[in-house]
């Protein structure tokens, strides 16, 4: 759990930083406390450890399955909530070794498609999630109005 918190404190730091009007600075307690949850509601989390058995990156993700409906087919889709890679361990396969795993729990799952989100400001990560083979496919808008 402590791997996960000093983990998370970092992406959480970035998205504070990026968007400080939607993220909270990141809290150790707080984010205990949500990978605890994480633990007992069904999501998904895979962990990149050293030979040493050191964690340098997880990956949180959750399924979701959904009828088909007038608007849409059905789908069973492994959404990619979180992941994060030490920073000295970004471009050594750590992010490439947990998308795999991902790719592995989703045929475990039945899952026709991976999904994932990112923030316009993670310009970094865009560029491995292209690499690793996912598509933009949709644009959200958004107008402040404070």
């Amino acid at each position: 759990m402590v791997a996960l918190v000093r983990l998370g404190l970092g992406i959480q730091k970035m998205h504070a930083a990026g968007r400080p009007d939607l993220f909270v600075e990141p809290s150790s307690d707080a984010l205990h406390d949500f990978f605890r949850a994480r633990f007992s509601d069904g999501s998904h989390i895979l962990l990149a450890e050293t030979d040493a058995h050191v964690a340098v990156g997880y990956l949180l993700a959750e399924h979701a399955t959904r009828a088909a409906n007038p608007f849409k087919v059905a789908s069973s889709i492994l959404h990619i909530h979180h992941i994060a890679v030490e920073l000295e361990q970004q471009s050594g396969g750590v992010g490439r070794q947990l998308m795999h795993a991902a790719v592995k729990l989703a045929g475990e799952l039945a899952v026709t498609t991976l999904r994932l989100d990112s923030w316009h400001f993670n310009t970094h990560a865009h560029g491995f999630f292209e690499a690793e083979g996912f598509t933009p496919v949709n644009i959200v808008f958004e107008k402040l109005l404070q």
